[in-house]
């Protein structure tokens, strides 16, 4: 599992996101959600690769990642995360994005697999 390009991914875009936020910039709600979220992208592509109700899972990982998306945009237009930061997390869960459309995509071809 921690050979897969979406592992990878997901791992470090949790890991950076963690890293930046801090919950004395005020917001602790916002940054909770943040980081709550990050986690539970990561929780929801660790089960998929490994086989837990992997169909559900990616949908999980995908609308978690969709989710995080909007609060990420909502913390940068409220100055809690700075431009290149926000830019960054942003191109990283592009990357993840396309990783999880293209593995549920794959599946919706091959009917019938764990």
């Amino acid at each position: 599992m921690k050979s897969s390009p979406l592992y990878r991914d997901a791992f470090a875009l949790c890991g950076v996101l963690l890293d930046e936020l801090d919950e004395s910039q005020g917001c602790e709600a916002m940054v909770r959600r943040l980081t709550g979220g990050a986690l539970r992208l990561l929780e929801q592509v660790s089960l998929a690769l490994h086989g837990f109700a992997r169909d559900d899972r990616l949908e999980d990982a995908d609308a978690e990642l969709c989710v995080l998306r909007t609060h990420l945009s909502l913390a940068m237009s409220l100055g809690k995360l700075e431009e290149g930061v926000f830019l960054d997390l942003m191109e990283q869960a592009d990357a993840v994005g396309r990783q999880i459309g293209g593995w549920r995509k794959k599946r919706q071809h091959q009917p019938g697999e764990g």
